[in-house]
């Protein structure tokens, strides 16, 4: 009875693997078309990604303005590299000269062409400016000083309530016909129309008189400096009171600011005060600057800024009888003895 058993559990078995055996012949061949294809697609997108750029056209931009140019050549998906030339044609500046690559070239996408563009005639001396829009006088000055050898900033506006036209320039620091001599900052005064411009009030409060200098530079407020004897609680050279700090004012609106001073000895060798000069008012805020000559005539700049007139005040810090030296409008008009 048991081999009967077995005789029927064997050849139960026999037909399980015959049918394994003709049922897997189809799953083989579904293996090895699966792996086929799998093979064709890798080829085909290794060959789409090493394939080369497309191929585009170079458009002629000789004699076009440097925007429209880039549009072109970035339209084309060219991109540009610049180079700056003098020309003696006048009113040309901003204007390509050359490309590298001649017009109607076929060339792979994504390619740079450089171009020579026209930065204008080279000015040895400042033209007259006053009455011109300053977004267009600050694009030509940029491109005529846009080299890191041409040393000459165009500084900051500064802005002022007047009926001309807004960004209509009103004056300019150095004067026209200045010889342009670097290192030179420029400066213009330019009408933000009937407008009053508005300013933050910086806190200057716990600063050091070095930090309060660096600070003038870019505040368009008066800071009417004062000055006392530090007491026992109070650090020497900081700002111990400030009004206004954080609120939006007028541009060049007086802010009273007090500074704690230390008592100067016989043995001091630094002292520390308020410089003051009655200067004339001025329509505008006008470039003005201290510097500090040592007992050597080492000559350090020691603060410059924009100032309406009357009564300046600056703080500042020197070598006990060293020389200070007040300047408007690049014009020398004060010295004094830091004692």
């Amino acid at each position: 009875m048991k081999k009967l058993n077995f005789d029927k559990a064997k050849v139960e078995c026999e037909k399980q693997i015959d049918g394994l055996r003709n049922g897997g012949k189809p799953l083989l061949i579904t293996i090895i078309l699966t792996f086929l294809v799998m093979i064709a697609v890798c080829v085909a997108v290794f060959f789409a990604s090493v394939q080369g750029k497309e191929q585009v056209k170079v458009p002629n931009v000789v004699g076009k303005d440097l925007t429209s140019a880039l549009l072109m050549l970035q339209k084309n998906e060219l991109y540009a590299k610049i180079q700056l030339r003098y020309t003696d044609l006048p009113g040309s500046e901003g204007t390509v000269l050359e490309q590298d690559l001649k017009a109607g070239a076929i060339v792979k996408a994504y390619q740079r062409i450089t171009l020579t563009v026209d930065r204008g005639v080279a000015l040895d001396h400042l033209e007259d400016y006053v009455g011109q829009d300053i977004s267009d006088v600050r694009s030509r000055l940029q491109l005529l000083f846009s080299s890191e050898s041409a040393n000459v900033n165009v500084m900051s506006p500064v802005y002022t309530k007047d009926s001309a036209e807004p960004g209509t320039i009103l004056a300019q620091y150095p004067e026209a016909g200045t010889l342009i001599t670097p290192p030179m900052n420029i400066r213009f005064v330019v009408s933000s129309g009937t407008q009053t411009e508005k300013t933050t009030v910086p806190d200057l409060s716990g600063n050091t008189i070095a930090q309060v200098l660096r600070q003038m530079p870019s505040s368009k407020v008066v800071f009417d400096f004062t000055s006392h004897i530090a007491g026992d609680s109070e650090k020497a050279g900081t700002v111990t009171h400030q009004d206004s700090a954080g609120k939006e004012v007028e541009a060049f609106t007086h802010i009273p600011v007090d500074i704690a001073i230390a008592a100067v000895t016989e043995k001091d060798t630094m002292v520390s005060g308020i410089f003051t000069y009655d200067a004339p008012e001025y329509p505008y805020a006008v470039p003005m600057e201290l510097d500090v000559r040592d007992s050597e005539g080492n000559v350090t700049a020691q603060v410059k800024f924009v100032h309406p007139g009357k009564t300046v005040t600056v703080p500042f810090t020197a070598k006990k009888e060293s020389t200070l030296i007040f300047s408007i409008l690049g014009e020398e008009k004060t010295r004094q003895i830091a004692q």
